[in-house]
């Protein structure tokens, strides 16, 4: 099957999963008559075991993932989709709610065999590409859910309990259209391809051969018959490649620094997507007209626009990065101050909206950076790794200022401390920006805005940047 239907196949999953038309208007449904918790019982008990469960599922569905070759693990995706939607429409009980938030983290967590699947099935040359349409069809999925969704409920033509099944449907159809995907052969850590060399040795270790890794780095590996022992090899083999990419990776001072800020600066994000919804309710009274999903249907398609543009904004990040952090993590701060003061609705659906806009245009600049440093092979790991990270902190952060179980704070309060927890990223990266202005002055280097347009090796690292974007 070539890439081209492939891809086709992968973004349809993609669209069917992300439609999930109830999302936007959770936290109403969940306090509504259908449910009856109280905003306290949905922040304090509720929303935190998603985050727990993201957290704590998330390596061993990575390593999972590699391990059963990607499909079955979107399969599963899928399936989880159906059983978390399933207990939200059908369940009553505080537990039952915590049960589907252990199977939304799960399910989260699973993304994960979406966006690598394609990287094993298809031609390097064509990564750029195959990027580019998975990543729009998750926001297109998102889009055309949250539009239905706002038209479904401006014109009563469903209730928020209704709009479950149309989600329950929508992970259905995504696990029946995942049987179809063509299986993974290989895989990047626990099913690489391996070569064998001709010079075995007739002694008592004649067994022993040279497979070759990645580029000339060589592993000797047992062989009894054919091949002695393939799943314990395939376990050393995996342990040792993931400790080489990880050691290549995170000893650049470049990919750490962009990684830093990517994991912390999406532990607050995560935190401001997961509650903005109770921060919503206290700017409305019972009665009003509420357009959660006409902002999530905006922000969606503005940030796709915001990401696509960036890739192509040929700025000198070299130069600029680390200030350009500083800034835009001063201005998520200033965002979220007047959130958590702010009572008019209108005023905060736009702060949220820019908000999650400034976000996803500078991971993605972070994500370029981190890209032009590691090898194509390791994209994945370090992703992941950086995911990983930001849940650990998001999970510590959910703990004492979300729980109720070290601060007792309202939902606004919540929000002053996300304020100031981007505040101290902000002052974190000055040291950063100021050193890497100072070097650049003491180089001698053309201090500009703008990427060089010559054959300069700056130019050819810009290019990569751009060609990442995609």
């Amino acid at each position: 099957m070539d890439w081209v239907r492939i891809s086709q196949i992968l973004c349809m999953f993609g669209f069917l999963k992300e439609f999930r038309p109830g999302e936007p208007f959770i936290t109403d449904y969940l306090t509504s008559e259908w449910k009856n918790f109280t905003s306290e019982q949905v922040t304090e008990d509720i929303y935190p075991v998603g985050t727990y469960s993201y957290c704590a599922t998330l390596v061993v569905i990575f390593l999972l993932t590699d391990f059963l070759r990607y499909k079955p693990i979107i399969i599963l995706c899928g399936l989880s989709g159906i059983i978390a939607f399933c207990t939200l429409t059908f369940g009553k009980s505080l537990g039952a709610m915590q049960f589907l938030e252990f199977m939304y983290g799960f399910y989260l967590s699973t993304d994960v065999a979406y966006y690598t699947y394609i990287y094993a099935k298809v031609d390097k040359k064509h990564y750029e590409k195959v990027s580019s349409y998975t990543r729009s069809a998750f926001l297109f999925g998102r889009f055309f859910a949250s539009t239905v969704s706002q038209l479904i409920i401006s014109y009563q033509l469903m209730n928020y309990h209704q709009l479950n099944f149309l989600t329950i449907a929508g992970q259905v159809l995504a696990t029946i259209w995942a049987l179809f995907l063509p299986p993974v052969k290989q895989s990047v850590y626990f099913h690489r391809p391996m070569t064998i060399t001709d010079g075995i040795n007739n002694s008592s270790d004649s067994s022993s051969a040279k497979r070759t890794i990645d580029s000339g780095v060589e592993s000797s590996v047992a062989l009894k018959g054919h091949q002695a022992k393939p799943m314990v090899l395939k376990i050393k083999s995996a342990y040792y490649l993931l400790w080489k990419d990880f050691l290549k990776a995170y000893t650049s001072f470049h990919v750490l620094k962009w990684s830093l800020w990517w994991a912390a600066a999406s532990c607050g994000y995560l935190q401001v997507l997961s509650y903005s919804q109770p921060v919503w309710q206290t700017a409305v009274k019972k009665d009003d007209k509420i357009y959660n999903g006409a902002v999530e249907a905006l922000y969606s398609i503005i940030g796709a626009a915001a990401v696509f543009a960036v890739g192509r904004l040929r700025l000198n990040w070299e130069f600029l990065g680390e200030a350009v952090l500083v800034v835009f993590t001063f201005v998520e701060a200033f965002l979220l101050f007047v959130t958590a003061h702010n009572y008019n609705i209108w005023v905060l659906y736009t702060l949220y909206i820019i908000f999650g806009v400034i976000y996803h245009t500078i991971v993605t600049v972070a994500s370029f950076e981190v890209a032009k440093k590691i090898s194509e092979d390791s994209y994945g790991l370090v992703f992941g790794i950086n995911i990983l990270v930001s849940l650990i902190f998001q999970t510590i952060l959910t703990y004492i200022v979300t729980s109720g179980r070290v601060f007792k704070l309202d939902i606004r309060q919540q929000f002053v401390v996300y304020a100031w927890y981007f505040v101290v990223l902000a002052i974190f990266f000055i040291p950063a920006a100021i050193i890497t202005i100072i070097k650049s002055y003491r180089r001698g280097a053309m201090i500009t805005a703008w990427a060089p347009t010559d054959n300069s090796s700056e130019t050819s690292g810009n290019q990569k940047i751009e060609e990442n974007s995609s």
